[in-house]
């Protein structure tokens, strides 16, 4: 009901104040008749020799450069005290104005090639009364159209000129003074949405809001611009440029307002202006007339009519798809669409007499007030710096308890990820090494095959598996040399209840590379294993492990006995082949050197940059 009450609203009472009231237009002076002639000069003086020949008016001639001299013949009963008033509706690039022989208008230039626009204009001309006498008086135009193919001659307006200043007042203050505030108003919003664009959240709003700006003050410049540098053809062109923009304009300006733009749309949108733009262009400058300028027209009509239903087709998605709190941008908007929609059916169906430029008319006051209630949604593009910095702290704060909290979230799942496999890791340490070792173990008990050495020493290399998977466990978050110290620890005594002598040598100060509890298991089991096997197939009596640093941050675990020096077969080859790819798992570069009569060494080194790279 709103959007109802406001609609009436703007159009039965303020769009009335753009044009002239129809009930106070005076009565025109009696045409008595009418001659034309063509000129091959725009001159007073060759009309005057020229050959006239009675015409009706309106005339209209096409498609060439054409020069006409124009007398229209008009009754005045009585001469009146301040004169008669003319306003000239022609359609041409520009004209001379005459009445009795007396020049009244010649602005601008009329020679084809370098023609002004200024009969693109529309004002009321006084007549002084001194020029006028009782009884007929002849009007005279000279005109000329280079590059829009028509030449329309339309009888003009006389009557006298205090009651026809009246009438047409408005209007002509909207089609002249009022499209230069509207230009510079418009100019400065333009401006204005420019900088919002950068500043803005909501920067599609923004900058399509410039954009339609800057399609309406190229219109009202194009209409008040009397001497561009460009000769007919090129004005053509402009126009349809200009004019196929706006409504392109307006609707990527509401598909960005409503906050969910459409897929495509605006894409779409702007692929079809250039299309239509292209096709135009192509037959403004390569299609004879009248056909290089009427069918254009006819694509510039569809189009309008195009987008017009568009526009009001995504107004009324939104509206009914979304819940909308901005009223007033709403009812602004609707009007707008409204206004396109009554531009379109013009062009259609001109014997309606619904009036042009409806949307050029609002566009001024209805995009300030839009303008006005974005701002009062977002003012805080104009707080004070202060009040910004505030504003932007507290959103920084809050963005960073956000991340915070997040972080939080993933630290929790990768703790619960990492322990998660870690059990997983355990239940198949468990299953593959302990569990298979106690399952032979009773397998062999069960058979009566339990041989009590046997058992002793499977026992102790479950023991000693169980320990190194509790230490690996315990050192999580430990560097590595407090790891290894928790590792002599526990083979120390096994080594020298062996028989063998025990020696270890380490650095006081070890930079060690960052490895995970999974790692440290396996370099456990790599010395677990040399330090097995010395203990079974060296035939030594000393053991020592040394460990050193070295310049590249690397670290070197040495294992060496001093017995036979063979490498082993069978249990004990077993045994080397488990190291080696224990090693190649950690990243680390494992050797074995064998020297017989001078014992084994087992060499492990670990790299800086050492991690697991497949788990055993």
């Amino acid at each position: 009901m709103t959007l109802l009450a406001v609609q009436l609203v703007y159009w039965l009472l303020i769009n009335p104040l753009t044009e002239a009231d129809r009930a106070e237009r005076p009565a025109p002076l009696e045409i008595t008749g009418a001659t034309i002639a063509r000129l091959d000069s725009p001159t007073f003086a060759a009309a005057a020799k020229a050959q006239y020949q009675p015409v009706e008016i309106p005339f209209t001639h096409c498609c060439d450069t054409a020069i006409f001299s124009v007398r229209i013949n008009v009754k005045v009963d009585a001469v009146p005290a301040n004169g008669l008033g003319i306003i000239s509706t022609l359609q041409a690039d520009n004209y001379r104005l005459a009445v009795n022989g007396s020049t009244l208008f010649a602005r601008g230039q009329m020679q084809p090639g370098a023609v002004t626009f200024d009969g693109q204009r529309t004002f009321l001309t006084r007549i002084p009364a001194g020029l006028l006498r009782e009884g007929s008086n002849e009007i005279q135009y000279i005109t000329v159209r280079d590059g829009f193919p028509y030449t329309d001659i339309y009888p003009p307006i006389i009557a006298e000129f205090d009651a026809l200043e009246s009438y047409s007042a408005n209007r002509l203050f909207f089609i002249n003074g009022f499209y230069m505030l509207s230009a510079a108003v418009l100019g400065m919003l333009g401006l204005l949405a420019g900088i919002m664009t950068f500043r803005s959240d909501d920067w599609r709003f923004a900058a399509w809001l410039s954009a339609l700006c800057a399609g309406f003050v190229a219109y009202l410049t194009y209409a008040l611009w009397m001497n561009p540098p460009l000769d007919g053809w090129g004005r053509m062109l402009a126009f349809f440029a200009i004019y196929l923009f706006v409504p392109t304009a307006l609707l990527c300006f509401v598909d960005s307002w409503t906050g969910k733009p459409l897929r495509g749309l605006q894409a779409g949108a702007m692929a079809a202006y250039g299309a239509a733009i292209a096709v135009i262009s192509w037959h403004v400058y390569g299609v004879a007339m009248p056909e290089g300028y009427d069918r254009p027209t006819t694509l510039w009509i569809w189009y309008l009519m195009g987008a017009a239903v568009l526009v009001l087709a995504r107004l009324a998605w939104h509206f009914a798809t979304r819940a909308e709190s901005r009223l007033v941008e709403s009812v602004l908007l609707t009007v707008m669409a409204t206004a396109l929609v009554f531009d379109a059916i013009t062009n259609w169906f001109p014997e309606w007499g619904i009036g042009e430029g409806n949307l050029l008319n609002s566009s001024a006051f209805l995009l300030l007030a839009m303008t006005a209630a974005f701002l009062a949604r977002n003012f805080r593009l104009f707080q004070s710096q202060g009040a910004l910095n505030a504003m932007l702290q507290a959103k920084v704060t809050q963005r960073e308890a956000e991340l915070a909290e997040a972080a939080l979230r993933e630290q929790a799942l990768v703790r619960a990820q990492a322990h998660d496999e870690e059990r997983r890791r355990i239940m198949r340490d468990l299953h593959d090494g302990l569990g298979s070792q106690l399952m032979t173990m009773m397998l062999s008990a069960r058979l009566g095959e339990a041989d009590p050495p046997k058992v002793a020493e499977g026992l102790q290399s479950v023991i000693d598996e169980m320990r190194l998977m509790v230490d690996s466990m315990d050192s999580v978050g430990e560097s590595l040399e407090a790891a290894l110290a928790t590792f002599r620890a526990r083979v120390q005594p096994r080594v020298e209840a062996a028989g063998f002598a025990f020696r270890w040598s380490q650095p006081d100060a070890l930079a060690a590379p960052d490895l995970g509890p999974r790692d440290v298991l396996q370099v456990f089991r790599i010395m677990q294993e040399a330090v097995t096997n010395a203990l079974k197939h060296s035939s030594g009596t000393e053991i020592a492990i040394t460990i050193a640093q070295h310049s590249d941050g690397g670290v070197e675990i040495a294992i060496a006995d001093n017995g036979s020096g063979g490498t082993g077969d069978g249990e004990a080859g077993r045994g080397l082949a488990n190291m080696r790819v224990r090693a190649r798992a950690v990243g680390a570069d494992y050797a074995l050197q064998a020297m017989p009569g001078e014992g084994t060494r087992v060499t492990l080194t670990l790299r800086q940059t050492a991690h697991a790279a497949h788990p055993i």
